[in-house]
C-alpha cells in the first residue's frame, strides 16, 4: 500500500488466546507505550473483557475473528471492530446448500475439539428451521489413538438418504477425510469454514469422493486483488496466503484508510468487497460454494468450481436469531481462539 516508514509494528504472543487476563495485560502495556491501534486474533468474549482499556484510552481495537464464537454483547462495542471469516454464516450457507440439493435427514459429525464451538449448534438449528433434522450425531474421541468413524459409517450404510454435515479443522480434518475412504460409495458430505482450509487440503489425501463446502475465501478466487495477495504472501520467506494472513491483510487495508472509525467502510479484499456493518461492527463479505476435488498432480485435495452463494442476507438474519437465542440459555464453549493449531 506504499506505507513504508509510516508505521511501527510491535507484537506479543497470547498463546491460544484463552486467558483474558494475559491479553488484558499485554494490551495495557501497549497502550501505555502509546500504541494507537491493537489488532488481536481472539474470541468476542476476550474482546469484551479488554474493551474498557480502549474506552478509557480512546484507542482502537481490531479483532480478527473466525466466526466460530458468538458474542455475548447485544449491540456493539464503542471502540472495537471485528474482521470476521464468518464461520457461523458459512455453516448456515452450507446447510442451505444441502437442503437445496434435496436432503432433509442429516448425520452431524465433528471432532471433540470442534464440538466446543458454535457450528455444532448452527448446523442443528439451521437444519430444523429449514424443515430438516439431525438424525445421528457422531463426535470423534479426544485421543487421536482412539479415532474411529465406524459408528458413522455403519449408520450411513443403512441410511443412504442421509447427508453428512461435518466440522473438523487441521489435523482432525485430515484424520476424518483419510479415514472416510471406505464411505466413498454411499455418502454425501457438506463441510464448512476451516474444514475446507486449503492449507490443510493440500496435505490431505483425496478420499475417493468429492464433497461440497462453503468458504470465506480461496486461493483460486479469480479476482485481481486475490492474485496480488497470493503472489505477495507466497513470495515472502516463511509467508503463506491463507485464512490467517487474509485477516491480517484486511486489517492493514482498513488501517490504511487513515481512519480509526471504520463504520460503513468498504475495502476491496482478496475475497471481494468487505463492508464494516455499523450496527454490530462485524465485517460482512460474500460466501462461496465450492467443490473439494482431487489434485491430479499430488493426489491430495483442492477447491474447484468456486461460485458466489446466493441468499446470504436471509442466512445473516437466521444467524442473528441463533446468536440471540444462545444469549438466553446456559451454553458452554471453548475459550481459545479457533483454530489455534500448528499448520
Amino acid at each position: 500500500m506504499g506505507l513504508d516508514g509510516y508505521h511501527e509494528i510491535v507484537s506479543a504472543g497470547i498463546g491460544i488466546a484463552a486467558k483474558n487476563e494475559e491479553i488484558y495485560d499485554h494490551c495495557e502495556q501497549f497502550l501505555l507505550a502509546g500504541t494507537d491501534i491493537i489488532i488481536g486474533y481472539m474470541n468476542p468474549f476476550s474482546a469484551e473483557f479488554i474493551h474498557p482499556l480502549f474506552e478509557a484510552s480512546g484507542k482502537t481495537l481490531i479483532v480478527l475473528d473466525s466466526g466460530y464464537h458468538f458474542p455475548k454483547f447485544s449491540e456493539k462495542l464503542s471502540n472495537a471492530w471485528f474482521i470476521s471469516l464468518q464461520g457461523g454464516l458459512c455453516t448456515r450457507m452450507i446447510t442451505q446448500k444441502a437442503i437445496d440439493d434435496g436432503f432433509r435427514n442429516f448425520a452431524f459429525t465433528c471432532s471433540f475439539y470442534d464440538a466446543g464451538y458454535r457450528p455444532a449448534y448452527v448446523y442443528a438449528a439451521a437444519a430444523e428451521e429449514k424443515g430438516g433434522s439431525i438424525v445421528f450425531n457422531h463426535i470423534t474421541s479426544l485421543k487421536r489413538s482412539e479415532f474411529t468413524l465406524k459408528p458413522l459409517a455403519e449408520f450411513l450404510e443403512k441410511r443412504p438418504e442421509t447427508a453428512v454435515l461435518a466440522t473438523f479443522c487441521g489435523d482432525m480434518a485430515k484424520d476424518f477425510f483419510e479415514g472416510s475412504i471406505d464411505m466413498a460409495g454411499y455418502c454425501k458430505i457438506y463441510g464448512t469454514g476451516f474444514t475446507s482450509d486449503e492449507t490443510w487440503l493440500e496435505k490431505i489425501s483425496y478420499p475417493g469422493y468429492e464433497w461440497t463446502a462453503a468458504v470465506a475465501w480461496s486461493r483460486n478466487l479469480n479476482i485481481p486483488e486475490n492474485e496480488i495477495f497470493v503472489n505477495i504472501m507466497d513470495g515472502i520467506k516463511d509467508g503463506k496466503a491463507n485464512l490467517f494472513s487474509l485477516l491480517g491483510w484486511e486489517a492493514a487495508q482498513f488501517i490504511g484508510m487513515e481512519n480509526t472509525v471504520f463504520d460503513s467502510m468498504t475495502i476491496n479484499s482478496p475475497r471481494g468487497k468487505v463492508l464494516m456493518n455499523p450496527e454490530n461492527r462485524f465485517s460482512e463479505a460474500k460466501i462461496y460454494y465450492t467443490t473439494v476435488s482431487k489434485d491430479e498432480d499430488t493426489g491430495t485435495c483442492l477447491l474447484k468450481d468456486i461460485q458466489v452463494a446466493s441468499g446470504i442476507e436471509s442466512e445473516r438474519k437466521g444467524l442473528k436469531r441463533n446468536i440471540e437465542y444462545i444469549r438466553t440459555v446456559e451454553a458452554n464453549t471453548w475459550l481459545n481462539a479457533y483454530a489455534c493449531l500448528e499448520s
